[in-house]
């Protein structure tokens, strides 16, 4: 049996720079067969509550452990920069 993927849609909250914005992520999240374990891959930031300036934050989801991001010419880049 395959894996099940979904697009869901999560409350985010991005911090950082003296800034805290709230924010909403797409990511896909993947369940394994048998109602097992799931995972979000291809985490994407499609709105934020407030315009924040250029530089780095570090984004929590789901009350999470914070990973970083960065904000560049009007794109939201994850921890590949």
């Amino acid at each position: 049996m395959a894996s099940k993927r979904e697009i869901v849609r999560l409350p985010g909250i991005l911090s950082g720079q003296g800034h805290e914005a709230t924010c909403t992520i797409e990511a896909v999240q993947v369940t394994l067969p048998g109602g097992g374990a799931s995972a979000l891959a291809r985490q994407k930031i499609v709105s934020v509550s407030k315009t924040l300036p250029e530089g780095v934050y570090q984004l929590s989801i789901n009350g999470g452990a914070p990973s970083p991001v960065r904000y560049r010419d009007g794109q939201w880049l994850d921890g590949q920069f």
